[in-house]
């Protein structure tokens, strides 16, 4: 993965394409003003450039808005605007040469999350305070277009249901069950899955989709404990070469206003998602008590969460957690893309590393020029 570090300004945005290539927002803040640039890294390149950027500068603090979509190849999504949605969108199906204004409203069904395409919230009703969404339905980002699709079946969940992961080809084959190298089509053998409130009882709970969308099955989630506020939605990760999957319950943490993106439990799954066991509960004053993006769960059976106070390593499947060497303090965040697990670092220094297994990587320097 090149590094950039001449590119101007810090990375607000950053996603990639299975086949390497990716696209980066930038952000060029000046006393009063930030202009907006759009890096694009083309496949098989050994260098990022510039490309055409279709945001105009920012001023008046109001703050960096603009969202990152990677569709595919040469394919990305900016989304744009202040809550609630619709949200302004400018799609670029070249490499960001050209874009297309667009919006986030959906316009039309989908019976199928297309390959490439990209599982999102749409918002039906927001909170009371209008901070947030109070009752929300799936949506597809199509890959080709940049357009939003209601998605035609959607999974038996209520309140606020939006996307908790999607587990790739050989990953979704093995956490399934099946026999490595039996799904050709790696499209056909991923995994969505989504999150939001179990219909009977009102806790947090998991649907999984095993065709894109097109079906889904209900996953029930231990209660993270009584008089607990739950978050914005569970996120879902794969243990790479295994049929391991881990899931996160963020929320606010019962007495602990000094956390801000509180962990409320760890949830391991051996069988695809079917079932799930809760392994890690939020106990008072006891780390990790944050999670910053989603938990990294390594090919060695190792999983790490970053957090606000450092980093925390479990080896015994996320029962129990020690402090990482050197490990103090806010601990950057981590995503998943389809080249494997993404970090960067807490300060906004542009510094990343990307890996496959969550073990070996490979780290890569963005922006900070002036």
């Amino acid at each position: 993965m090149p590094s950039a570090p001449d590119l101007p300004g810090f990375v607000s945005g950053i996603g990639f394409a299975a086949d390497g290539s990716g696209f980066a927002l930038l952000a060029e803040c000046g006393t009063s003003r930030c202009r907006q640039r759009v890096a694009v890294l083309d496949r098989g390149a050994d260098a990022w450039r510039l490309g055409r950027s279709p945001l105009p500068d920012v001023t008046g603090g109001l703050g960096i808005t603009a969202g990152l979509v990677v569709l595919g190849s040469g394919r990305a999504l900016i989304t744009t605007g202040t809550w609630p949605p619709p949200e302004s969108t400018w799609f670029t199906g070249d490499g960001g040469r050209s874009w297309r204004k667009g919006s986030s409203e959906p316009v039309g069904v989908t019976s199928v999350v297309p390959e490439g395409g990209a599982l999102v919230e749409h918002c039906l009703r927001t909170d009371p305070e209008g901070n947030g969404c109070e009752r929300s339905r799936l949506a597809a980002i199509l890959p080709d277009t940049g357009e939003y699709r209601i998605l035609s079946t959607q999974p038996r969940l209520k309140g606020q249901v939006g996307p908790a992961g999607e587990i790739l080809g050989e990953h979704a084959a093995r956490a399934a069950g099946e026999p490595a190298g039996k799904r050709a089509d790696e499209s056909a053998g991923s995994l969505l899955f989504a999150s939001g409130r179990d219909p009977d009882s009102g806790r947090p709970a998991l649907a999984v989709s095993e065709d894109r969308g097109r079906s889904w099955r209900l996953a029930r989630l231990a209660s993270a404990g009584k008089h607990v506020q739950y978050g914005r939605g569970t996120s879902v990760v794969a243990v790479p070469g295994t049929n391991t999957l881990y899931a996160a319950e963020p929320g606010r943490l019962p007495a602990e206003d000094d956390v801000k993106n509180g962990l409320l439990a760890l949830h391991r799954s051996t069988d695809g998602g079917h079932t799930w066991e809760r392994v890690w509960r939020h106990r008072k004053g006891v780390e990790p008590r944050s999670l910053l993006g989603v938990p990294l769960a390594a090919a060695d059976g190792t999983v790490a969460i970053r957090g606000e106070a450092g980093t925390w390593h479990s080896t015994d499947g996320g029962r129990t957690f020690a402090r990482a060497e050197g490990g103090r303090g806010p601990a950057g965040s981590v995503t998943v893309t389809p080249l494997g697990y993404l970090w960067g670092d807490s300060q906004g220094a542009g510094s990343y590393r990307i890996s496959a297994d969550g073990v070996h990587g490979t780290s890569f320097d963005l922006g900070g020029a002036s």
